[in-house]
């Protein structure tokens, strides 16, 4: 065996080393400069792993001719001649069709002219009015349904007093257009959101030069907004129309009582029976999925190439509000009436309807009064369990999710482009898997992968179900303050002779507790409304304000789920108000 000494130098007076020792030192080395790399791919297949997860399940029960915790099964196509064969899932699917469209239509065109309001002119309140437009995204669809049931509903407060008083009728919300309005109203703050900053991005410049040439204001916003506003319009119009697929809390609260039957209901029917058909379900759920991902596949190819859409340059220039004069006045009154009627006024219903045994315009309310209602809400220990159940939810898994997104905007941003790449893709996956759907799959995966009875029945599998849920948002939040900070600091940290863990301990996460902050705040009140996923997954003792409510209106205890919105309401909008305060 040849020996050398340091610098090669054959007289071995120094230090000698086998070849073979120097190669192994060098492999090790390499492996050591690896560790971090293998470390980012595995994070980032563990999190394409995790959200996958319930498609898998779902994909092989819908094929199954047994349960997926029966043996022996084999593969098969009756479980969709079933489905397609059942008329009642035809008339789901139309009403599913235009309850859809109808909710996208309004809560998109109620979305963009908030934003065309509150981003260019300059009206009173201006900032109240846009807290009190945004606030139905931080209160629970599930809340509002059951507000606006009691409130506008064929036998709500409301209705009974116009007719009884005044003669006049409210249109009917058990219906198909009444249901869309609904699901409409509850997304158009999601709307807002997508059209806002591209306003606000848009030069004055544009609207200046075409106004100079002649044109009208109203043929300028035509000419020049719209079109460059064309991919927030397809991104909201993707979005809406997904989110009215999944929308569950409407068309259970006003479609069943007229037995109007949409995709969601139609799940939700039958995955929560006595006697599931499993089977039936996953190839329901299947369908279900391939109709969003088409929408998916439509919104990419007529959205093209976004360059040109492009209007913020190096000289690009903020734009002014527009005055209005005594104009405004009038506008912000009509904008305040619209979220008074839609959100105010059914909030506040509903807070005095938790203060009430029963409620009718022709009692006095004063001689109704009580406190029973929170009484059989706190005296009752299964209903108090559910409230603990959803604050630990929304607490430990909130902060479990939030620190997988940091580690995941770690992984994507200090690392390859094709691992980057990688994780941004699988990151959204979720963006188009409906809430029910999730639930579906994840009671799926737990009977069928190793390990699962563990924690079926558990609090850990709804906190898995509500991170897969709820995980792109937070990554959309937490990833544009991660891309603001610069890599010299990390690297100084480095040089210093520190490893990459010192420097996210010492650089990173100092300079980013405010937006980790954000995130776990936001996914708090998001874990906290969540009742879609929880439906297929709560047991006796592992249930939720939004399951426990949804029970208690199937009994007709009215009351009870007015005071159990209200105690959730007291619970969250504190944190809602906060956040967008810190914004």
């Amino acid at each position: 065996m040849q020996i050398l000494g340091n610098d090669g130098d054959p007289s071995g007076l120094t230090t000698r080393l086998p070849v073979g020792m120097i190669a192994g030192s060098r492999s090790l080395r390499s492996i050591i400069i690896q560790i971090p790399n293998i470390v980012r791919w595995t994070l980032a297949v563990l999190l394409f792993a995790l959200l996958v997860s319930p498609m898998l399940p779902i994909a092989y029960q819908a094929f199954s001719d047994k349960p997926l915790y029966e043996s022996n099964s084999s593969l098969t196509l009756a479980n969709f001649r079933t489905l397609f064969d059942d008329p009642r899932f035809h008339a789901a699917s139309i009403a599913t069709f235009w309850f859809a469209l109808i909710a996208t239509a309004i809560s998109t065109f109620v979305g963009f002219l908030a934003a065309l309001i509150l981003e260019r002119l300059d009206i009173p309140f201006r900032r109240t009015l846009k807290i009190l437009f945004l606030s139905p995204i931080f209160v629970s669809a599930l809340i509002l349904a059951f507000a606006w049931s009691m409130l506008f509903g064929p036998s709500g407060y409301a209705t009974i007093f116009l007719r009884a008083i005044l003669g006049v009728s409210l249109p009917n919300l058990n219906s198909i257009g009444g249901m869309g309005l609904l699901a409409g109203v509850t997304a158009a703050p999601v709307s807002y959101l997508f059209f806002s900053s591209a306003i606000a991005n848009i030069p004055p410049t544009l609207e200046s030069a075409a106004r100079a040439a002649g044109a009208a204001p109203f043929s300028a916003l035509m000419t020049i907004v719209l079109p460059l506003l064309r991919p927030s319009l397809l991104y909201c119009v993707l979005l809406n129309f997904v989110m009215a697929i999944d929308h569950l809390a409407v068309p259970l609260i006003f479609g069943e009582p007229a037995r109007i039957e949409v995709l969601s209901t139609y799940l939700y029917e039958r995955g929560v029976a006595t006697q599931a058909d499993y089977g039936l379900v996953s190839a329901a759920a299947l369908v279900m999925l391939a109709m969003i991902q088409i929408v998916i596949l439509a919104q990419k190819s007529l959205l093209g190439d976004v360059r040109r859409y492009t209007t913020v340059g190096g000289r690009s220039v903020r734009r002014g509000l527009v005055p209005l004069g005594r104009t405004g006045w009038i506008i912000s009154a009509a904008f305040l009436t619209y979220t008074l009627l839609t959100t105010g006024i059914p909030s506040a219903f509903l807070i005095l309807r938790s203060f009430c045994s029963f409620m009718s315009p022709l009692i006095p309310i004063h001689s109704v009064l009580t406190l029973e209602n929170f009484k059989l809400i706190l005296g009752y220990d299964a209903y108090v369990q559910s409230i603990v159940n959803t604050l630990i939810v929304a607490t430990v898994g909130g902060f479990v999710a939030m620190l997988l997104t940091f580690a995941l905007a770690i992984v994507a941003y200090r690392s390859s482009t094709r691992l980057r790449r990688f994780v941004e893709f699988t990151a959204f996956i979720p963006r188009a898997i409906p809430g029910i759907v999730v639930g579906i799959g994840i009671f799926y995966a737990a009977v069928l992968l190793p390990g699962g009875g563990y924690i079926r029945g558990t609090l850990a599998i709804l906190m898995i179900a509500f991170t897969i849920r709820y995980f792109p948002t937070g990554f959309a939040v937490l990833t544009p303050a991660y891309l603001q900070l610069g890599e010299d600091l990390e690297r100084a940290v480095r040089v210093a002779g520190g490893g990459e863990l010192r420097s996210i301990w010492a650089v990173t996460l100092p300079l980013l507790r405010s937006a980790m902050v954000g995130c776990f705040l936001l996914y708090f009140v998001q874990f906290f409304k969540e009742y879609a996923a929880a439906s297929f997954l709560f047991g006796p003792d592992t249930a939720v304000i939004g399951t426990t409510m949804l029970q208690l209106d199937l009994m007709g205890n009215l009351g009870p789920v007015a005071a159990l919105s209200v105690i959730t309401l007291v619970l969250t909008l504190p944190i809602a108000i906060f956040i967008y305060a810190k914004d």
